[in-house]
């Protein structure tokens, strides 16, 4: 709660002839309350960070202010303020309160400024307050979420003019190709040839019976089409699914020609990803035509990486398992092959464990109730909640592996520890408190989580200051094997067999267990002279946990590091721990940029997700309309597609960060030696959801830029990719064949159930005219003149236009549903 408050008193005269005039409310109604929120007129983004909220009274009557709190999140950490009207305090993890003067009153219909700092600039929509609610202080389950009204922070017209300008000029200088990529991702070998094979009416097939598995994933693929259909057929069927030996895992032949269809692979996988080809091959107007032509092709595919993964975050924000089963349809159609689910955090536990109810009774749901510890606290927007049923039951996630099984994902889970751990420790605390009120002690401390006498002072990533987990407690080792029981349980009953799993293993911050009573017991019992020796100690035992139970583990970079006084390096003692380490540290001018390279080269099995190309919770510009976070870098499909995974450093200094840096900078950071490329075993993108509330916001932040993180991991090395002989021309060329691909086919064959990112459109004015491009093409622009947002209906740009001085003109592209894309505003 926030701790009380004297301010200033009112005198009694005062009150008197309030109550005589107007009645005040003894209660705060559930609408009672608007909330606006703006920057000030001094705000600059830079030596002043001053913000205003408005609190207005939206009833007839005053209301007494001091009879509730007003709660709020924010992504960014805020200055603490005590004044004569209000206090605003930090309740933990960003959740903020503010409470008002004894006395306080507002009139009917009357607002009260409320000026405060932030500690960061507020960069764009992502990063203004949300979540907001009133909360009475007496009884705490009277509480109302409020609406919040945000104004955004725009520069001068100069500013966004010359911001259109740049992206014009990307736009032009990155356009170096008319043609298209003819599959993607590109296959490893491809011979077009002249002609094209005719599918129409009924298409007969013939599978081969070792590949009979198969069948469900082509008649899925045959649902899709309204103009023809397929039927089953003998020795000459227009499509045969051939089995032959000599092929990779994932390996194929696909031949196209004037006697038909042949796919031919050694395992049913290499079929799979032989009719993702087809499906390439495709437009979206073939899918309903009657008749479909079908180039010659003769091709001869494998993967460049056997690890191919995408990470989604539905802890923070919950994404149900209607949306899991979506994008794993989205990750085959690319060949992604890696599902890394996570699913558990500081602010979420979304998965049913059947040994312990309370991690989903307590951490899936966030509530303005987390007082009485029966909920955790409210975070990234969600309010007052509850949130109660946050959470994928035990039958969603079978189900959710069966379905991932049928398409060739593998789905490793991520459970983290012994950081961001917050909502773990919370629902084991009330477990605890539970058989404490029983009397039963020894049930009560057996998967305790944290200790009580811990005085440490650290704050997380997230800004949390109790989110880790003690290793010195055998409760917590012992929680970690029921949860891992649980999870091979699960894949059991889903016809599987768990192999690998995530552990975490980062962010843990400093000052972490420096005051614990146990740890310090635990360094005297094991003779260690620094709390540092804690963290290699920890990874050791939970690496023998996850082996005992016949279970690879893998986690974030630091489970391969250790800190000896100087910062976290590469630790050479547990190389052969056969874990696999999720290296995400190459944030460019963080001094990590070839971390990736150095634990690969160091005998660590490694998949490189780059947080510099490929945490798709990134914002794509510096437009504060775009959203997303911008910690890593701002990261656009280019940026995302600059990502070379063993030379990293040939593209740095044409990404967003790299390019504030002389050239040769970065010549002495270590590159991947060839023992380092054998471990290299593939990469994958993420995308955290602190700021993605919607189905409909994920699919923006992914798409397009899965695009680029499918290209990169199954399609062979490029010529360009060669630190000491790289062609920008060359790589421009790529990237133009590559977003003609994306932007003319790709994206209109998943428009029906994805919600992508529209492409903005440059401005420039050139000798008195304004000229328009697209980042990407495929979508038509269209333009008003007259203050009014465009839509299909307005005036289509085909020719640069000419604008009267002080004219106002905007512009957007449409999507086939008549979406529009963040608005293009320039003014002459």
């Amino acid at each position: 709660m926030c701790k009380s408050f004297l301010g200033i008193k009112l005198f009694l005269s005062s009150i008197m002839a309030i109550s005589i005039l107007e009645p005040i409310h003894a209660q705060v109604q559930k609408d009672q309350f608007e909330i606006s929120w703006r920057a000030s007129e001094n705000y600059n983004g830079k030596d002043n960070l001053d913000l205003v909220l408005v609190l207005k009274n939206t009833k007839n009557k005053t209301v007494q202010l001091d009879r509730g709190d007003i709660w709020f999140n924010t992504i960014f950490p805020l200055v603490e303020k005590k004044d004569s009207k209000f206090e605003l305090s930090d309740k933990n993890g960003n959740l903020f309160c503010i409470r008002f003067a004894d006395g306080t009153q507002l009139k009917a219909k009357d607002s009260i400024v409320m000026i405060y700092a932030s500690k960061y600039p507020i960069v764009n929509v992502s990063t203004v307050p949300n979540g907001f609610y009133y909360q009475d202080r007496v009884d705490h389950s009277k509480h109302y979420n409020i609406p919040l009204q945000a104004a955004k922070i725009k520069g001068t017209a100069a500013d966004q003019n010359l911001f259109w300008e740049k992206l014009y000029d990307k736009i032009q200088a990155r356009d170096q190709a008319s043609d298209s990529k003819l599959i993607l991702p590109t296959p490893k070998s491809i011979q077009q040839k002249k002609g094209q094979l005719t599918l129409q009416g009924a298409v007969s097939y013939r599978v081969d019976e070792a590949f009979y598995t198969e069948i469900a994933n082509l008649n899925e693929f045959a649902l899709q089409f309204s103009g023809i259909s397929f039927t089953e057929g003998g020795e000459d069927a227009l499509l045969k699914i051939v089995k032959k030996a000599g092929y990779g895992k994932e390996a194929y032949g696909l031949e196209i020609d004037g006697q038909g269809i042949r796919m031919e692979a050694s395992t049913g996988t290499g079929i799979f990803y032989a009719l993702q080809t087809v499906r390439s091959l495709l437009t979206v107007s073939d899918f309903k035509a009657t008749s479909i032509q079908l180039p010659f092709v003769s091709i001869q595919d494998e993967p460049r990486y056997g690890y191919r993964g995408l990470m989604l975050d539905i802890a923070r924000n919950f994404r149900g398992k209607e949306s899991m089963l979506k994008y794993l349809d989205l990750m085959s159609y690319y060949k992604l092959n890696t599902f890394h689910f996570h699913f558990i955090d500081d602010e979420g536990w979304r998965i049913a464990i059947p040994s312990f109810p309370e991690l989903t009774e307590v951490g899936a749901n966030r509530s303005a109730m987390f007082h009485n510890g029966s909920t955790i606290q409210p975070a990234y927007g969600s309010g007052a909640g509850p949130t109660k049923g946050h959470y994928l039951t035990r039958q969603d996630f079978i189900e959710i592996l069966r379905y991932a099984k049928q398409r060739h994902i593998t789905v490793v889970p991520e459970i983290e520890t012994p950081g961001h751990a917050r909502a773990s420790i919370k629902a084991m605390e009330a477990r605890y408190h539970r058989y404490m009120k029983e009397g039963n002690k020894a049930e009560a401390e057996k998967y305790l989580l944290h200790d009580f006498d811990d005085k440490s002072v650290y704050s997380s990533a997230q800004y949390f200051n109790d989110n880790i987990m003690n290793p010195a407690l055998p409760s917590v080792y012992a929680f970690l094997g029921v949860v891992l029981d649980d999870f091979k349980q699960m894949y059991r009953d889903a016809g599987l067999t768990l192999e690998k799993v995530s552990l975490g293993g980062d962010e843990v911050p400093n000052g972490v267990w420096e005051k614990s009573p146990k740890i310090m017991e635990l360094m005297r019992k094991e003779n260690f002279k620094t709390v540092y020796e804690v963290w290699p100690y920890y990874i050791q035992k939970i690496n023998e946990l996850c082996h005992a139970r016949g279970l690879q583990m893998a986690g974030w970079e630091e489970m391969g590091m250790v800190n000896q006084g100087k910062g976290m390096d590469v630790n050479p003692t547990l190389k052969n721990g056969n874990i696999q380490l999720d290296v995400w540290n190459n944030l460019v001018g963080g001094g990590q940029e070839d971390l990736a390279y150095r634990l690969a080269n160091a005998g660590y099995e490694t998949v490189y997700i780059s947080a510099n190309n490929n945490y798709f919770d990134m914002a794509w510009s510096t437009n504060f309309d775009e959203p997303g976070l911008k910690w890593a870098s701002y990261a656009d499909l280019y940026q995302s597609y600059t990502f070379l995974p063993e030379h990293f450093f040939s593209t740095i200094e044409y990404s967003i960060n790299g390019a504030k840096f002389p050239k040769g900078h970065f010549n002495n950071s270590v590159r991947l030696t060839e023992e380092g490329r054998k471990n290299l075993v593939g990469i994958k993108g993420g995308l955290w959801a602190e700021t993605i509330q919607t189905v409909e916001r994920t699919d923006y932040m992914l798409f397009p830029r899965l695009f680029a993180l499918a290209e990169r991991a199954w399609s062979p090395r490029k010529d360009y990719e060669d630190d000491n002989a790289f062609s920008l021309t060359a790589f421009d060329k790529d990237y133009s064949q590559f977003i003609n691909k994306v932007g003319n086919n790709e994206l209109k064959k998943i428009a029906a159930t994805v919600k992508f990112r529209l492409p903005a459109v440059g401005l420039k004015e050139i000798e008195g005219k304004l000229h328009a491009k697209a980042e990407y093409p495929g979508f038509a622009i269209y333009y008003t003149t007259d203050g009014r947002m465009p839509t299909a209906a307005s005036a289509k740009y085909n020719a640069p236009i000419a604008l009267k001085k002080g004219q106002v003109a905007t512009f957007v592209t449409v999507g086939e549903d008549g979406r529009t894309s963040l608005p293009t505003v320039f003014t002459k």
